[in-house]
Order: C-alpha cells, then structure tokens, then sequence
C-alpha cells in the first residue's frame, strides 16, 4: 500500500521490498536512488524517490512483510535513528500480528474443542441408550428365571442329594451375580447419561422443599446393604431440628448414596459416618471413612471426569470415575460446595454444603401445610387398595419395537394374570388400540415410521381413547414432552418390575387417565377462558378462589 501514487501490485522479487524479505536486514538508500535501483536490477514503478528506508516485519525467524518511507523530492532524508525506531514499530507489528494470528488459531481450535466434546457426549449417550436395550432383556429375563426357579422349580427338586442341593445352590448364587452385575452396568450408564446432559445442559431439575434428615434416612437405606458381609459399622450422627432447605430431593439422595458407596469401597474395617449438621446459615452433610485415604496429590483430581485416583494397574477402578463429578454438578446448582480431607491410611472427610434460602412469606394456610406428607399418605393409600375385581379380565397393551422386551413384558404381566396384548410400531398401536381398546397402554418412545409420543398424541385428540392410561416406558428420557402430551406414567428402561406392577396397578384402580385440572385466579374471566379451553381439550375443570384452593385441592 503506498500513499500518494498509484502502483501495480508488485510479483515476488522485483522491487525493493523483496530484497529486504530475502536478506531480513534494514535498507537505508538516500542518494543515487536510481543507480541502485540498476545495480540491483529492479526496474523503477510509480513516481521516482530520492530517499528511501524500509525495515523488515518480524514474526518469529520469519519476516513476513516490510515497512518503508520514502521521501520523492529530498535526498537525505533518512538517518540512522529512523532506520532504529521504524525497526522497533515493525517488531511490534509482528509481535500484534502473530498474536492475532494465535488468537485465531486458539479460537479454532477451541471450536474444534468444543465440537469434540460435544461428539464425546452425543457418542456416551448414544451408546449408552444402545446398552439399555440389551441389558433391559438381560436384566428382566435374569430375574424372571431367578423367580420361577426360586418359587416353582426348587421346592420340587428339593432332596437329600448333595449335589443336587449344591448345583441349586451355585444357580442361585450364578444368577444373583447376574442381576447384581446388571444393576451394577445400570448404575455406570446411569451415570453416563446423567453427565451427557449435564454436559447439555438438559438434565431435570425438580426444586422443592425438603429435609436433609430424610435424605439421609433414604440414602442409608439405600446402601445398607453393602454393609452386609463386610467388618465396617455405618453410623448415623444426624443434628437436631434441621430446618427445611430449597433442592431437588432426588438429586441430594443420589450424592449421598454415591459417597456413602465410595466410603465403603475403600474401607475394609472401622466405620462409615454420616453427619449432618447445621452451621451459620448452612446445612454440612459429611461422610467420614477409616478406609485407606486419599494422597494430597490426588485429592485435587478426585471430582475431574474419569479420574481413578491411585495406581490403576494395582488397585483396580471401581466404577466410572463420573459419581464425584457428577455429585459436585448437583452440589454447585443448589449454591453449595463440595470439598475432600484425607490422609492416607487414616480415612477421608467428604463434605457439601447446603445454603438456607428464605422461605416466601406465608399466604394463608397453604404454606403450612405438609404436601409431602400428604401425598405420601396418599399414595400409600392407593398402594394398599386393592384392585377392584371386574366382570372381564384386565387388558394391557405392550407396544415396543424389540421383540424381546415385548416377550419380557408379556411374560411378566401374563404371570400376574393381565391379558396382554402386543404391538411392534406406533400404526400397529393405533389400529389395536381402537379395534380391541385395552385398559391400559405400555409405550415406548423410539419405534420406526411412528414414534410413542405421536401415539401418545394420537390417543389423547381421541375422544374414544383419551382416557386410556398410558405409561412411558423407554431408554429416551423426556419427561416434560410426555406429561404435556398427557400421558400418566413415565418410566424409563432398565424396567423396574416393582415400580412398573405398581404403577399400573395404580391406573387400573382409577379405572381411566386423570384429566383433571383446577384453576385458579383472582380474575373471573380468565378462569372461564381457561375452563373454556381445557373443556374442549377434554379436561374435567374444577375452579376455585385462593381461599378455596386448600379446601377443594
């Protein structure tokens, strides 16, 4: 670029600038420019100089450009001190320059950073969902075989012999390894998953009010079976009078049972301790092994993802590395912090905090009411409810795409004396639902042509079907998509029998899908609109005032 004149761009070697390039050293011409300009063979472009400086652009050992001045009417112009500050302007401009360059070079490579990680955790998740399927099979036939065995084929075999009392005992034993190790595989895809959408930013967060005594209370329960067999004691040191704190009581259960579980792995005598207590304006939840410690250097490591603290070729890991990780996520959402303390071969401290939130100011009677303790009172009285007996028999519909978990359920319903009836794709659903209309329906949510939410959206537009109860029952976890298109239930595989048979057992005593709704606003006509719209939607409307609310509620 040159001020003043109008120049061709230059090719490589003909002007002035390429001999700087090609020697890296300053050129100072002030007399007889044009006889240089000879001498060097390079032919004369734009108005002639009588003066001329240039200086090489450093970057590094390369220069990659020059600066010059050049005075076309006095020769002389130029001196020693001018060739020293233009070299000091043109290193500066390289330095700008190759931090630009690093600039960009960083920023792409963050980008590709960034769309790594996200590859890594579409690919954890993918193949974790992958892994459902299979072990849901795994899991489900293992313990169907290991109940029918137990309940049916055992007590029959039942002898004197030896050996056959020894090879009863040994299956026993070989299956409940196969259960225990699937729910073990469970728990790591569990983990898996939850740090996929963590990582996402799409995991669920259900806030509420809780109490940190019954999160211990759950969590020991939960765990006490790993005591078993074992020389360690687990100890309970819970302070008195907790007050209630805001979190997601599922999510706290879950960092409490994980290092409760971590405590009892490396410990093989002495204690486990879970305490609790309340300082300042926090709640401190700690658990307080005698196991084999921690170094200081890998205390700093223990909450990255995929750390395995110690030397993994002689102390095999235990787990994925991702519990810690995950339990500092959930710890840091609630506002708190979580921290190791450890000694080697004198056990470790884990500890979070819980901060104390203030509460809202109280409007009426609502807040004083335990809606926790009601709805547990409630659901207790519909887990001891019978169902009623009906003149026909129960039918239930099982629509997923893998055959095998098909047979599962059809064997495991079948047993408990529903009719089941089967569906391999959502049009098959559709057809089977409207032709034989069973009470209930089992959905999955990724089937070929015709996915479970469009069923699910198909029956609940349906004023045939839309009060058919329908449960969720799939690897994909969208929770809030299912419940605003209406279904009851959403579970997600490996299939839990218990909570399944419970559920269901729950629908069918109410007899139809729930739809009702209670409004409630201070402005009447809002009501109405709302009441208006629901109605048409199907929904059975109850409205009510805020003084009301509590009562009719």
């Amino acid at each position: 670029y040159q001020v003043g004149d109008d120049m061709a761009p230059l090719k490589f070697g003909e002007g002035l600038s390429s001999q700087i390039i090609k020697t890296g050293k300053p050129l100072l011409i002030n007399r007889d420019l044009q006889q240089r300009h000879k001498e060097m063979g390079i032919a004369t472009v734009g108005v002639p100089a009588a003066s001329y400086l240039g200086v090489p652009i450093p970057v590094g050992r390369e220069v990659i450009g020059v600066i010059s001045v050049q005075s076309t009417e006095e020769e002389g112009r130029f001196g020693e001190d001018d060739m020293h500050l233009l070299s000091t302007i043109a290193a500066n401009v390289g330095v700008a320059l190759q931090n630009a360059n690093l600039f960009e070079e960083t920023k792409q490579a963050r980008a590709i950073a960034e769309e790594a990680n996200e590859a890594k955790s579409a690919f954890l998740s993918t193949v974790s969902h992958e892994l459902r399927t299979p072990l849901t099979s795994v899991l489900g036939f293992a313990k169907i075989i290991k109940k029918r065995l137990e309940e049916k084929i055992f007590p029959i075999v039942q002898n004197e012999d030896n050996k056959i009392q020894r090879t009863i005992e040994q299956v026993e034993e070989n299956l409940g390894v196969v259960v225990a190790e699937g729910e073990r595989l469970t728990t790591l895809i569990n983990n898996v998953l939850d740090l996929a959408k963590i990582e996402a930013g799409k995991i669920e967060w259900n806030m509420g009010t809780i109490n940190v005594s019954e999160i211990i209370e759950r969590a020991a329960a939960a765990t006490s079976s790993l005591f078993d067999n074992t020389k360690v004691k687990f100890i309970k040191d819970v302070g008195p009078d907790l007050p209630e704190i805001i979190g997601d009581q599922d999510k706290l259960i879950q960092v409490v049972i994980n290092l409760i579980s971590n405590a009892i792995k490396f410990t093989d005598k002495g204690s486990v301790t879970c305490r609790a207590q309340l300082t300042e304006e926090e709640i401190t939840v700690s658990v307080i092994d005698t196991g084999m410690g921690i170094s200081e250097e890998d205390q700093t490591k223990v909450f990255e993802k995929f750390k395995q603290v110690g030397d993994t070729l002689t102390n095999k890991p235990k787990g994925t590395g991702l519990g810690l990780t995950i339990s500092k996520e959930i710890i840091e959402v609630h506002g708190g912090k979580i921290s190791v303390k450890s000694k080697e071969g004198k056990g470790s401290t884990f500890s979070f905090t819980l901060p104390m939130k203030a509460k809202q100011a109280e409007a009426g009677d609502i807040h004083r009411i335990d809606f926790a303790a009601l709805m547990a009172q409630l659901k207790q009285s519909v887990e001891t409810t019978t169902i009623n007996s009906k003149s026909k028999e129960l039918t239930i519909l099982v629509v997923d795409d893998e055959a095998h978990i098909r047979e599962l359920l059809n064997q495991e319903l079948g047993e408990a004396g529903y009719k089941v009836l089967v569906a391999e794709n959502g049009r098959d659903a559709i057809e089977k639902i409207r032709k034989q209309r069973p009470d209930l329906v089992i959905l999955d949510v990724m089937m070929p042509e015709m996915n479970g939410f469009d069923v699910a959206a198909v029956m609940k537009n349906d004023p045939a079907t839309m009060d058919i109860p329908i449960i969720i029952l799939s690897i994909v976890q969208d929770k809030e998509r299912g419940f605003r298109l209406g279904i009851d239930r959403y579970l997600t595989k490996p299939i839990d029998t218990e909570l399944l048979f419970r559920e269901i057992g729950t629908l069918l005593e109410q007899g139809k899908s729930k739809k009702k709704v209670m409004v409630v606003d201070e402005d009447a006509s809002t009501v109405r609109t709302l009441a208006e719209v629901l109605q048409t939607r199907g929904y059975h409307v109850v409205e009510a005032n805020g003084l009301e609310l509590v009562e009719k509620a």
